[in-house]
């Protein structure tokens, strides 16, 4: 069972600053987009590295249901050294992403930007190939090709902002769902006739979750420790 996260976010304008002379052309649709934008990368960190769980909301006294990530749900485990990453390290990884009743032979990576430089600075060869990138579902993407499969390489902000720089996961487009059970919608309230105070607000919610269907389809990859922080951690 994934539980589905609830996301909503809100924007006021009061009516002082509504009707107020401004010497910017910032306005009301401006907050709303912003609004939109950080709920939309809220959103995608929750996608990716949510715990499932259920909390208690202690001022509404309700339970607060939280989404587990994509990347909990991936089936194999890639791990790399970053210092002896080359073209073989890379056709072993595209071994591993794309055998062992794998799936399918196009398939999305999504790496913070340690990963996507290592990637970046391989010298490619008849085996591997690196070609132009291409845009797919909205999204520009940089195609690597093997006769394993192809990789589709995008770097996110989000393994960044969640201190994974160095990792990625890979995942199969014809296995991945999003299940919304509240589709996005926006709905403006009056705050003033209702007594709260003189403003106005548009409150936006979704509430949705993803989900991988046959886990060995997704892998997630890592880059190893460093002997150092292996004794550390042991």
């Amino acid at each position: 069972m994934f539980f589905s996260y609830f996301y909503k976010t809100q924007v006021e304008q009061s009516t002082l600053q509504k009707i107020a002379d401004k010497e910017v052309g910032w306005t009301f649709s401006d907050q709303e987009e912003v609004a939109i934008i950080d709920m939309r990368l809220c959103m995608e960190k929750n996608f990716l590295f949510g715990a499932r769980s259920r909390t208690k909301s202690v001022a509404k006294n309700e339970d607060v249901w939280l989404t587990g990530g994509i990347w909990t749900q991936a089936g194999k485990d890639f791990v790399y050294d970053a210092e002896k990453f080359d073209n073989s390290a890379l056709i072993g990884l595209m071994r591993e992403a794309f055998t062992k009743n794998a799936g399918s032979t196009r398939k999305i990576l999504i790496g913070g930007s340690g990963l996507i430089t290592i990637l970046n600075n391989l010298n490619v060869d008849r085996v591997v190939k690196a070609s132009e990138k291409e845009t797919v579902w909205g999204v520009d993407f940089h195609i690597m090709t093997s006769k394993f499969g192809t990789l589709y390489v995008v770097h996110s902000e989000v393994f960044d902002l969640c201190g994974r720089p160095d990792d990625g996961i890979i995942v199969d487009p014809e296995y991945i769902t999003k299940y919304t059970h509240i589709p996005f919608s926006a709905e403006r309230l009056s705050l003033k006739s209702s007594g709260v105070r003189n403003s106005e607000a548009v409150v936006m919610t979704e509430a949705s979750c993803l989900v991988l269907r046959y886990p060995d389809a997704h892998m997630r990859v890592t880059k190893k420790l460093s002997d150092s922080a292996e004794t550390v951690t042991e």
